[in-house]
Order: C-alpha cells, then structure tokens, then sequence
C-alpha cells in the first residue's frame, strides 16, 4: 500500500498559492505570446479546481478532483515539453517543465479520501 501524506486540504493550500505563479511568470519572463494565454488559462483552471476542493460543499467529488489535478500536471508537463522542441526559450521549457513536475509529485502524494476516512 503506498502512503499518501498530503491532506486534500493541504494540497489545495499550496496549488492555490502556487497557481498564480503559472499566471503571472510567463509573462514577467517574457514567454511568447501563445505560451503567455496558455499558461495564463491552465493556472485559472488549476485556481478554479482547487478552490471547488476546498469548499466546503465540495461540488466535484474526490475523483474528479484526482482527475482533474492529473489532467493538469501532464498538460503543463506537455507544453514545456512542446515548448521546448518547438524552438521556444530555454527558460520557458525549464519553468514549464518544472511546474508540471512540481504539480504531478504533489497530486501523487496527496490523499484524496474524505476527512476522517
């Protein structure tokens, strides 16, 4: 059986502290254009996601939570890794890259299960 530690709530705490990262890096980084709306969109939909986790009427349950936190992490993954054989800055595929893997290890160590369970 593998440990989870990480707490669904904890898990959210982070992603929402982390997600306007995603948002505003690009483009203080100066990241094209297309990369900057790409990013800007999926740290809104990660925002959005955790916020729906950490209401307290939770209106996605548990799974689609996990779902969603792994559709994510593999479309950031998969734009840094796009962005890099596409030609695009070194530092924008590092950045990328680094934050789909840094959101993949979290939602791998997390526990989605209900309080108490």
């Amino acid at each position: 059986m593998t440990a989870r530690p990480i707490e669904i709530s904890v898990h959210n705490a982070l992603v929402l502290a982390t997600a306007p990262l995603l948002m505003i890096v690009p483009y203080l980084l100066t990241f094209s254009p297309g990369i900057g709306y790409l990013t800007f969109f999926l740290g809104a939909t990660l925002m959005g996601v955790a916020l729906a986790g950490a209401s307290p009427k939770r209106p996605l349950s548990l799974a689609a939570l996990a779902g969603f936190d792994w559709a994510i992490g593999i479309a950031i993954f998969a734009v840094g890794i796009l962005a890099g054989i596409s030609g695009q800055d070194t530092i924008t595929t590092i950045f990328l890259v680094g934050f789909g893997a840094a959101h993949l290890a979290l939602t791998a160590s997390t526990r989605y299960s209900a309080r108490g369970a």
